[in-house]
């Protein structure tokens, strides 16, 4: 997958919550707010009245990434949505933030998963990475790689993202579910729960591109001052 692409010719067989990151499945912890990547809190309708929000991830100084349920509910500025996956790129400033490079992760390799918290704080949680599936019962992920971690996420982490060892962003937090699973042939990953986060490396043409449109130049030009690309994101064959 994500990063060697597994690619799995199964779906899910038992039940699985894919509602944007609701409640919680696992322990997490509040970040170092010096050491942490950086997130931003996306408002839903009235937070704290209906409960609602998000998080967002600094791409570029005026671009982030989000989950696209959540960009279709709050109030950012939507620069592009991504056809097949649940994610959005948005305008948003982020001179004062620190951005990190785009990234791979290898199968077993370590997860974080960092978003916002309902008080404003960041949350960070802890696993690795898995494997990438198909949900064939599921509109968001039928057409898209869903990258399993057991990294914990809770309520209001979705549009967060998912972090390598390097600190290099490689997914954007969509999804959850309180219990591991078995693919179709009966195999047993030996996850005690299921994060689900959208690969940036499946989805770097489209991200590439969607950079250079808003710009207006080219991706030469650009990875100098305005997006940093690790040389295994460049290079990773997404095949």
């Amino acid at each position: 997958m994500s990063q060697t692409f597994v690619k799995a010719a199964a779906c899910f067989l038992s039940f699985i919550s894919l509602q944007g990151c609701f409640l919680v499945n696992g322990p997490l912890e509040y970040a170092q707010e010096t050491n942490a990547p950086s997130v931003s809190y996306l408002p839903i309708g009235i937070p704290f009245v209906l409960g609602g929000h998000g998080s967002s991830v600094p791409l570029t100084s005026e671009l982030s990434l989000t989950a696209k349920h959540i960009a279709q509910l709050d109030y950012s500025d939507v620069v592009a949505y991504h056809p097949n996956c649940d994610v959005a790129v948005i305008r948003q400033s982020n001179h004062d933030k620190t951005i990190a490079p785009l990234g791979t992760v290898k199968t077993k390799g370590s997860v974080t998963t960092v978003g916002m918290g309902l008080t404003g704080k960041v949350l960070v949680g802890h696993g690795k990475y898995y494997l990438d599936v198909n949900f064939v019962d599921s509109d968001m992920f039928a057409n898209c790689p869903a990258s399993i971690t057991d990294a914990p996420v809770q309520s209001g982490m979705s549009g967060g993202g998912a972090y390598n060892n390097e600190g290099e962003l490689v997914g954007i937090i969509s999804g959850m579910s309180g219990s591991g699973f078995k693919l179709l042939d009966g195999t047993e990953l030996g996850n005690e729960r299921t994060s689900i986060f959208v690969s940036t490396l499946h989805i770097r043409p489209w991200l590439l591109k969607v950079v250079e449109d808003f710009y207006d130049d080219s991706l030469n030009n650009l990875a100098a001052s305005t997006i940093t690309l690790s040389k295994t994101y460049l290079e990773e064959d997404l095949d």
